[in-house]
C-alpha cells in the first residue's frame, strides 16, 4: 500500500495544477471540487485496503486529466508516468509497458527524465519476466550515479534468477563499493555459488572464491563447508577440521550438517578423541540434538551401550527432542525382554519415527517456510542462510 502511496504524489502535483489552472473559470468550480473528491476518495480505498477500487479510480482520473490535456509538460511527464505505474500494479504489464516506451522514446522528454522512464521500463519487462531486456536498461542506468545503486541491486536479482553467479559476483562487488556492508552475505553466497559452479565442471580457483566469501562475510557457514569439501579432497584434513569446526561460532545452527564429515576427518588424522572433546564442548554451548546423537554413537562406539544410554537419558531430562527419544526407545527395545512390553516400545518407536518422517527438516527462521532440502536462499522470502535445520533450532 505504501507504494501505492508514493504513486499518488504525482497525481497530486498535477491535479492541484489542474485544479488552481481551472479555478479562475467559474463555470468549472464543479469540476475541480469532484477532482479533489475522487482524490480523497482513491485515497480512503488505500487506507481501507481495496487497493483495486483505488488503482481503478486513479486510472480513470489520469486519464481523465490526459484528455483534457491542460497541464504542463513537466506534470504530463509524471502523470503519464504513474499512469503506467499503475498499470503495472495492477497485473496490465502490456499497457505499461506502451506508456513508459512512448515516454522513453518521446522527444518531448528530458534526458533526466527519460532515465526515469528506463527505469520503469525495466521494472515492467522484471514483472513479465524479460530479464535480458531489463539487464540492457539497467546496464544504462549502472553509469548515472542517481540510478547507480537500485541498478546494481536488481542486476544482482536478475543474475540469481537466471543463475549467472560470475555477472552477480562483479555486480555485488560493485554495489559493495557504492554501499558498504560489514558482513555482506549476499556477496559471500555469490562466491559460493559461482565456487560450486566451478567445482562441477573442475575448472578455476574455488578456494580463492571462498576464502573471499569469508572475507566479506565471517559468519557464512556455507563458505566454510564449501572450503573443508575443498580442503579433504587435497587431504588437507587439519584445515578442514579448522573450518569445520568454525561453523559452531559462526552459526551453530549449522553444526549438525558437518558432523559426519568433521568425524571422518578426525579419523583420517588418527585423533578420534579431539571429535569426542568437540562434541562435549559443542554441546555445552548449544542445545542441539544432532550433536547429542553424535556424541551418543561415539560414546558407544567406545565404552558401549549402556553408557550412550545413560547419556541420552540426561540429555533427555535437560534438553527433551523428539530424535533423542526415538533413539532412547530403539536402546530399551534392545533391552526389553520378548512380550507385550517390548512390543508396545516397538509400536511406540515406529509411531515416532513415523511422525519424523512426516515432519520437515528445516525451516526459514524469517518467513516460515519449510522443507525437507537445505536450501541456502529461502525459495519464499528471498532471504539468504535464513532457512536452518529444525534440530539446531529446536530448543
Amino acid at each position: 500500500m505504501l507504494e501505492l502511496l508514493f504513486l499518488l504524489l504525482p497525481i497530486a502535483v498535477a491535479y492541484g495544477w489542474y485544479m488552481g489552472h481551472r479555478s479562475a473559470k467559474r463555470d468549472q468550480e464543479d469540476i475541480s471540487n469532484k477532482l479533489s473528491r475522487d482524490y480523497v476518495t482513491g485515497v480512503n480505498f488505500l487506507l481501507s485496503n481495496q487497493q483495486e477500487k483505488a488503482v481503478d479510480l486513479f486510472l480513470d482520473m489520469l486519464q481523465k486529466q490526459q484528455s483534457e490535456n491542460e497541464i504542463d509538460s513537466g506534470s504530463q511527464f509524471e502523470a503519464e508516468l504513474t499512469l503506467g505505474n499503475l498499470f503495472r500494479s495492477r497485473g496490465e504489464v502490456d499497457r505499461a509497458l506502451r506508456i513508459h516506451q512512448a515516454l522513453d522514446r518521446s522527444p518531448d522528454y528530458s534526458f533526466e527524465q527519460k532515465l526515469l522512464a528506463k527505469q520503469q521500463l525495466a521494472k515492467d519487462f522484471m514483472t513479465v519476466g524479460f530479464y535480458d531486456r531489463a539487464e540492457s536498461l539497467y546496464i544504462i542506468l549502472v553509469d548515472e550515479p542517481d540510478f547507480a545503486e537500485g541498478a546494481l541491486q536488481q542486476l544482482a536479482k536478475i543474475y540469481q534468477k537466471t543463475k549467472e553467479w560470475k555477472k552477480a559476483v562483479n555486480v555485488a562487488q560493485k554495489l559493495a563499493q557504492i554501499a558498504p556492508k560489514e558482513n555482506n552475505i549476499e556477496l559471500a553466497h555469490y562466491y559460493c555459488e559461482y565456487a560450486n559452479e566451478l567445482l562441477r565442471n573442475g575448472t578455476g580457483e574455488p578456494k580463492t572464491l571462498l576464502i573471499e566469501a569469508l572475507r566479506v562475510s565471517p559468519s557464512c557457514a556455507r563458505a566454510s563447508m564449501l572450503l573443508a569439501s575443498v580442503l579433504i579432497k587435497e587431504s588437507d584434513y587439519q584445515s578442514a577440521v579448522k573450518n569445520l569446526e568454525n561453523i559452531l561460532q559462526q552459526n551453530p545452527a549449522y553444526i549438525g550438517e558437518v558432523l559426519d564429515t568433521l568425524k571422518y576427518c578426525y579419523q583420517q588424522l588418527g585423533h578420534l578423541e579431539n571429535f569426542e572433546l568437540f562434541l562435549i564442548r559443542a554441546s555445552q554451548q548449544v542445545s542441539n540434538s544432532s550433536i547429542d546423537l553424535a556424541l551418543a554413537d561415539l560414546i558407544e562406539e567406545q565404552d558401549g551401550r549402556a553408557s550412550a544410554q545413560a547419556k541420552l537419558y540426561q540429555q533427555l531430562h535437560k534438553n527433551p527432542s523428539m530424535y533423542i527419544f526415538h533413539r532412547f526407545i530403539q536402546f530399551q527395545i534392545d533391552e526389553a525382554e520378548t512380550g507385550r512390553g517390548r512390543d508396545s516400545l516397538i509400536l511406540l518407536h515406529k509411531m515416532v519415527g513415523e511422525r519424523i518422517k512426516q515432519s520437515f527438516s528445516y525451516r526459514c527462521t524469517t518467513c516460515g517456510y519449510h522443507s525437507h532440502k537445505l536450501t541456502w536462499c529461502c525459495p519464499s522470502c528471498r532471504q539468504w542462510e535464513s532457512v536452518k535445520p529444525i534440530r539446531g533450532i529446536e530448543n
